[in-house]
């Protein structure tokens, strides 16, 4: 066992399944105020995440989100050319509208952005992204040193 008392456990796993449904909910629905709910859930996660990045590598760690607007895209940069952003996109057809959060993860200078598209968006999937910055962040930290 960990250590965490029981009631912490049994709270986080409550919590856990309601986000859960939640989102399961929110990702079924594609009108444009479900999506932002999305999105405002995708910001927060990214949050959490960037504090717990800020927890191993430091306060001075080069990585920054931008404040979620009303209809906006949010982006997050890892270093100078390491970024995620974030969008509403209206994948409908004609007068039929079916929104959808969409990333556009750049890891590299130069290189087009990776639309990911994810069905259920999960707090896991943007760990995923972030992760993927950070790795390519330190990648270009390697190729500096062995330059």
């Amino acid at each position: 066992m960990d250590g965490t008392p029981f009631e912490a456990r049994v709270r986080s796993l409550h919590e856990g399944w309601v986000e859960r449904r939640e989102s399961g909910f929110l990702s079924r629905s594609h009108d444009f105020d479900s999506q932002r709910r999305v999105l405002a859930n995708i910001h927060r996660w990214a949050g959490e995440c960037i504090e717990d990045i800020r927890h191993v590598y430091g306060e001075a760690f080069p990585i920054a989100i931008e404040p979620l607007g009303d209809s906006a895209p949010f982006g997050i940069t890892v270093g100078a050319v390491q970024r995620a952003a974030f969008e509403l996109v209206d994948r409908g057809g004609g007068e039929r509208s079916s929104w959808q959060v969409v990333a556009r993860v750049a890891t590299g200078a130069g290189e087009p952005p990776e639309e990911r598209r994810v069905r259920h968006w999960r707090r896991s999937q943007v760990e995923e992204i972030l992760l993927s910055l950070l790795s390519a962040y330190e990648r270009s930290l390697t190729r500096e040193v062995s330059a």
